[in-house]
């Protein structure tokens, strides 16, 4: 087996490790640099270092065209492995591989398809949810199922370190399914598309935070924007970013409301959790937060140099 290995961001580097370990890659297809921060300097995808570091070729495209088609030919790959990639792969180019592909995706498929998996399975307080290899097709993670591991979810994890697990988990399903896709013993499982539920891309706006919802609902969206786009609301007119919130989801929401507190307000500070913020079934418990062009701090650094916060109401 002759593998193009296609993707870009961190998650993706356990598994192009593993499976150079263990496979024959004879390439690695990634995105261009893309120029960043203030001084826009250049910024090589992270796959696209460890190929270099591991001595395997690489290809940059943006789209996948008649050139592309070309340079990926003359490596003779016949097996295609996709990891956020963010490509799309036509007709043309799946072609190309004679043995077939997998896709890794970050969901138990056909739940959560898309661009947005990890973050929508916590946006929607889901107590599991899993790794899937498929199969790439045109219809966007709609391909057969290869092999799946479900991961169960505590209510504390963020999309960053949600995102860490499975890149620690899916190196070693992709290597065991194609070993045990090379040695015969795979079946494949269709999916069934009554039960696909889709995770659209998110935006910046998309981190505002209602207060008026459950305490539920917000600890789960503040940890499901963690790290990008980052939940917010506003303090005296500027905005103010949700970093972290206390405690387990089950937890949020158990202490009541004092009477007559409107959703935002918040009631107090304590050492331990953080400051107590009213929502409409309860108190939520904050920890760090982070005011516009200022740095993200915890709860007792805030209070010191914004006092007047208790009492206020965000979002106002």
């Amino acid at each position: 087996m002759r593998i193009l290995f296609a993707g870009n961001p961190s998650i993706a580097v356990p598994a192009l490790e593993a499976l150079s370990e263990d496979f024959t890659v004879v390439g690695v297809l990634t995105n261009p640099d893309r120029p960043v921060g203030r001084g826009r300097h250049m910024e090589a995808p992270p796959v696209k270092e460890t190929a270099i570091r591991l001595g395997i070729p690489v290809l940059q495209y943006e789209r996948l065209l008649g050139d592309a088609r070309m340079q990926v030919t003359a490596l003779q790959p016949n097996f295609l492995v996709s990891f956020a990639c963010g490509h799309y792969f036509g007709p043309k180019f799946l072609a190309l591989f004679s043995q077939g592909t997998a896709n890794i995706h970050p969901s138990l498929l056909p739940k959560y398809r898309g661009s947005a998996p990890l973050q929508f399975a916590l946006l929607n307080g889901e107590s599991h949810t899993g790794i899937s290899i498929q199969r790439i097709v045109a219809k966007i993670d709609s391909g057969n199922i290869l092999a799946q591991e479900t991961l169960s979810l505590d209510g504390t994890e963020t999309t960053q370190s949600l995102g860490e697990i499975v890149a620690v988990r899916a190196p070693a399903l992709i290597t065991d399914t194609l070993e045990r896709l090379c040695a015969g013993r795979l079946v494949e499982t269709v999916q069934r598309e009554e039960d696909a539920t889709f995770s659209s891309l998110l935006s910046k706006s998309d981190g505002l935070v209602d207060w008026t919802g459950t305490a539920r609902s917000i600890h789960c969206k503040v940890r499901a924007y963690a790290p990008w786009p980052k939940a917010y609301t506003t303090y005296q007119g500027v905005q103010l970013m949700i970093a972290s919130v206390y405690g387990p989801v089950d937890t949020a929401g158990e202490e009541p409301l004092p009477p007559g507190t409107d959703c935002g307000t918040v009631v107090r500070h304590e050492k331990e959790k953080g400051l107590a913020i009213a929502c409409k079934d309860g108190l939520l418990y904050v920890d760090r937060l982070q005011l516009a062009q200022k740095k993200e701090m915890d709860s007792a650094s805030f209070i010191n140099g914004n006092p007047r916060i208790i009492g206020s109401v965000l979002g106002t």
